[in-house]
């Protein structure tokens, strides 16, 4: 049941970050936005380790180089490439196609477990989940998703498609590392990733020219401490409880909340593909998670 709240949760909080950033990404170029969410994330960490009444052992040493050097790909993998790829994905396309795109993670990390987990089996019931999940994907935002803006924002399409591997990636190394606190490996992650981007953003954005709005400047702390910090915490706990591959499916999450929020706080009409999509996203859960008598289900990992 906690894999499931999680998932939800972790849906919730990435299916409100397109509504966050289309509030910035006219504003703030890609890679300031990017180091912006990084550097607020790692703040946001550095806090919570401090409170936390666990006290991580340090790794052993002969270890030390091996662990960092996964932190670093990580960083690039899951962080420094998405964030940014997703704020230039943004700039030329809308967030509904932004969220069909980022929801082809899953078909990713298919392909990717295939050849790089060979521990974590895949079965008829991993890949009808998939199938399904994407199909009511397509269902909710593929009525918008036209000929004509695929021919005019290929750039942002690949952007988005781009950061889409990207994550599905940055799963399976995640998944590698050694048992240690989500707060710590992802604080570790979020550093590297700032270390990167911040002299990135010095370089070629001149952030101190940049003015926010109250708005703007609210949208950027939510998306660095919740949707940066807060969500790879609790997104790192879910991988390491049931694998890459359940996991992957918040990504069918996102575009449903979307649609959920936008219905309840902004009085937009729920249309029949919404609902229909609801109904296909729901079952693919359910696919998921069903038990043969003897074999427990191969992803799950406690």
């Amino acid at each position: 049941m906690i894999n499931y709240v999680l998932l939800l949760i972790i849906g919730l909080i990435w299916g409100s970050q397109f509504f966050f950033v289309e509030w910035v990404v006219h504003t703030i170029p890609p890679v300031t936005l990017a180091a912006s969410k990084a550097l607020l994330g790692t703040v946001t960490l550095v806090i919570i380790q401090m409170f936390s009444s666990r006290r991580e052992k340090k790794e052993r040493r002969e270890g030390y180089k091996k662990i960092w050097l996964s932190y670093f790909w990580i960083a690039l993998l899951e962080a420094v490439s998405p964030f940014f790829l997703i704020g230039l994905g943004q700039q030329s396309i809308n967030s509904s196609i932004s969220a069909i795109l980022i929801g082809t993670t899953p078909i990713f990390t298919i392909i990717l477990v295939r050849f790089f987990v060979p521990d974590e089996k895949l079965n008829i019931k991993n890949l009808c989940s998939i199938i399904i999940g994407f199909i009511g994907l397509s269902i909710l935002v593929g009525p918008e998703y036209t000929s004509a803006s695929l021919q005019n924002n290929l750039l942002g399409d690949v952007a988005i498609l781009g950061a889409a591997l990207s994550f599905a990636a940055s799963l399976i190394l995640i998944k590698r590392l050694p048992p240690i606190s989500s707060v710590l490996a992802m604080r570790n992650v979020l550093f590297i990733a700032t270390v990167i981007l911040i002299p990135l953003s010095l370089m070629f954005d001149a952030p101190w020219t940049i003015r926010l709005t109250l708005q703007q400047t609210i949208a950027v702390i939510v998306l660095g401490t919740v949707q940066a910090g807060i969500v790879y915490m609790l997104y790192y706990i879910l991988i390491n409880r049931t694998g890459a591959t359940f996991a992957s499916l918040t990504n069918y999450l996102v575009p449903l909340f979307g649609v959920i929020l936008g219905t309840v706080f902004l009085n937009e009409d729920l249309k029949w593909n919404d609902s229909t999509a609801l109904l296909l996203i729901l079952i693919s859960l359910g696919v998921n998670e069903i038990k043969g008598k003897k074999k427990k289900f191969d992803t799950n990992y406690s």
